[in-house]
């Protein structure tokens, strides 16, 4: 884990744990032995603590915070991790940290504890542990304000944001920038240079005076107190960096260990925890994770608009040669210009260097010439969501592309048996579902026939993870995972106006909940004839779904579809997204509301999340007993990165075990009895609901 070698009259520890270093107990124990033997060394004059010229360390070991199971465990990872860098920073010889990369969370709380910091020019550093729920435990309070300043130091820990690393050198994160072959050279110029080992816990040349910080932290005090009250980490944090200003360094240590009990003592952050581990066991498929998928270089995208646009920026920004294709200039010449005005913002953003934008888009081919596709190695199909046009496509493709290549259907809901009827190499078909925005969202679904062979489905799994998302391998059914649960969803929110919700009601009922926005404007962006089309695919496979409510018949006959037509369930300004009351979406309600009976009342907002989300845990139970996903934790872990579930709420079927499980068996029952076999509850809840160790949540 640490290789400790010798440089002339340097002690170089490597830290060597692939593929990230991420960092252990172990590794602790290994540096600070590495750190007593340079220190008996007579003839050593400094060390250095690196990694390699384009990595240095992922941070801590996430599996520590999921084997966190009591608060003393908590303190005690803490003490750990703060002991072990306050030997390096008590160590007499002067140590320079030289990182390259992401340097994140532990690495950095690493790399501050040394004496100095030198940094390849493409380094990036950020404070991360506000996003997973926790304060830093081990010594980045306190150090971080002592280097970079108060204000800069709370806009890392409390964004979370990575920063890179020009702007790190300016705040003073950092001594020295330089190529990443030059890493090594340069921590040894610092060194051979004689300089006194620099403690960072007792700097205070980039501290002000207390009435600047007070005000700095009343500010920050006033932004955090705006934020979740299930998440306490912004509070933790603030106390942490307040008291080790205000007192004694130890104080200030002892308040981070504290503070990171405290936050792995909540509900919230332990769902956050399981859900960013269960992300990375996703990429897992027993049956091709002994094959060596075949490296994509060349892919295709057919279909450009929206869908197709962000998919095909998304392959070209990871370094993949695209070639786009639509029949209509005009949608290409559209495409092109989207893709090149969003590298552009990024690159003005700071997301991505410019050279590495013309580079992306360098790597975009667009025709209107089928034969162009015939090098692809894999091809995309993003077009509009209807069978015959998708098989048309299909067809096409294959007689165009060599039997080796591999097709992928972009559809959401439609059984891809039914795309590879008549195609004369079936076996190639697999679905990679993108969403909306596809250059953004990280999650695809990597769907599989039961006539997918391996490699080919081990190829589009390494696709996913070449373009940096996250796969989540589903089986081939109707709906595939996301839209199995997420129509119903949104066909929920239309049945409760009915019965009394108002739009506004279910939208901040929703949005209260933790998602970014309510349901009502996320149809109304997406299109209510989508919605139409989706459920009626899903109701014929599944005939428990059930219809729509007439409230969305009523508004699709009269031509409001959401954004795109100026009016849904909203009422939308020309180029200007923001929902207001839209007086044709109350007639219909009242209009359906009229012929009920009873007579609906007004939904409580409580009532209004628990419909929604045991619509969808009902779905995700009957989805798990069809063995459509490898694991439960799948089905969270998508619906969290696709919709916006909030992480805190740790997912569809945590959500339902943290209400426990016996409950949610009841409320289904009762609202089976009350709006029909859409609230029905399979064999599965039934069991786990007498044992939960079945679904090993």
């Amino acid at each position: 884990m640490i290789d400790y070698t010798l440089s002339e009259d340097l002690a170089i520890l490597r830290l060597q744990s692939p593929p990230l270093s991420a960092i252990t107990p172990a590794m602790l124990g290994e540096m600070c032995a590495g750190l007593r033997r340079a220190g008996r060394d007579a003839n050593v004059r400094g060390v250095v603590v690196t990694g390699g010229t384009e990595h240095f360390s992922a941070g801590a070991d996430l599996a520590i915070f999921r084997n966190i199971r009591t608060g003393q465990d908590a303190v005690h990872v803490s003490r750990v991790f703060q002991e072990a860098f306050q030997a390096i920073e008590d160590s007499p010889k002067p140590v320079v940290a030289a990182v390259a990369g992401h340097v994140l969370g532990g690495a950095l709380e690493l790399a501050m504890a040394c004496h100095f910091r030198v940094a390849a020019e493409s380094s990036r550093f950020s404070m991360p542990e506000v996003r997973l729920g926790i304060n830093p435990g081990a010594g980045g309070t306190q150090r971080l304000p002592r280097l970079v300043g108060l204000e800069a130091a709370l806009e890392m820990l409390l964004g979370g944001r990575p920063i890179a690393a020009p702007q790190a050198l300016a705040w003073g994160l950092v001594d020295v920038i330089c190529p990443g072959e030059r890493l090594l050279a340069a921590a040894a110029e610092i060194l051979r240079a004689g300089p006194a080992a620099r403690r960072t816990i007792s700097r205070s040349d980039r501290l002000a005076g207390a009435d600047s910080h007070r005000a700095v932290l009343e500010a920050a005090a006033a932004r955090v107190a705006a934020g979740r009250p299930e998440l306490i980490a912004p509070r933790t944090i603030l106390e942490a960096v307040r008291t080790g200003l205000e007192r004694p360094a130890p104080a200030g240590f002892l308040c981070e260990q504290e503070g990171f009990r405290s936050c792995m003592a909540t509900r919230a952050t332990q769902n956050k925890i399981y859900v960013q581990c269960a992300r990375r066991d996703t990429a897992a498929n027993p049956e091709s994770r002994s094959l060596a998928p075949a490296r994509i270089s060349r892919a295709a995208v057919v279909g450009m608009g929206t869908m197709g646009t962000g998919i095909a920026q998304a392959l070209i920004t990871a370094g993949i040669r695209v070639t786009a294709l639509d029949e209509r200039g005009d949608a290409l010449q559209a495409a092109a210009g989207r893709i090149r005005d969003s590298l552009a913002r990024r690159a003005a953003q700071g997301k991505l260097p410019a050279a590495e934008a013309e580079a992306a888009l360098a790597r975009l081919t667009t025709t209107s010439d089928w034969p162009m596709l015939a090098d692809a190695q894999l091809v995309i199909e993003a077009v509009y969501e209807d069978p015959a046009v998708k098989r048309a496509v299909l067809a096409r493709l294959d007689k165009v592309c060599p039997p080796d290549a591999i097709l992928a259907s972009n559809t959401s809901t439609i059984n891809l048996d039914l795309l590879a009827a008549g195609m004369a190499h079936p076996q190639r078909l697999v679905g990679l579902h993108f969403f909306h925005p596809a250059q953004q969202v990280p999650l695809v679904e990597v769907v599989r026939r039961s006539a997918t062979p391996p490699a080919v489905t081990a190829a589009a799994l390494g696709l996913v993870a070449a373009i940096k998302k996250t796969p989540v391998l589903v089986e081939n059914r109707e709906g595939f995972l996301v839209d199995r649960l997420f129509v119903p969803y949104l066909a929920e929110a239309f049945w409760l106006l009915e019965e009394g919700a108002t739009p506004a009601d279910v939208d901040r009922a929703m949005s209260d909940f933790g998602f970014p926005m309510g349901p009502f404007q996320l149809i109304d962006m997406s299109g209510l004839d989508i919605l139409v089309m989706s459920q009626r695919i899903l109701r014929q496979a599944f005939p428990h779904h059930g219809g729509l409510s007439s409230i969305v018949d009523l508004l699709a006959a009269a031509g409001h579809l959401g954004q795109k037509t100026g009016a849904g369930v909203y009422h939308y300004e020309q180029g200007n997204h923001t929902p207001h009351p839209h007086r044709a979406a109350e007639e219909a309600i009242a209009k359906v509301r009229a012929e009920r009976s009873p007579r609906p009342g007004r939904l409580p907002r409580d009532e209004i999340v628990r419909r929604l989300m045991l619509r969808m845990a009902a779905e995700a139970f009957c989805l798990l007993e069809e063995r459509i996903v490898q694991r439960p934790a799948d089905i969270d872990v998508a619906m969290v990165l696709s919709i916006g579930l909030p992480d805190f709420r740790g997912g569809v079927l945590r959500y339902a075990c943290d209400l426990g499980l016996g409950r949610v068996l009841g409320d289904l029952g009762h609202l089976a009895e009350q709006c029909g076999p859409r609230y029905r509850r399979c064999r599965l809840l039934e069991q786990a609901a007498a044992d939960e160790s079945v679904l090993g949540l």
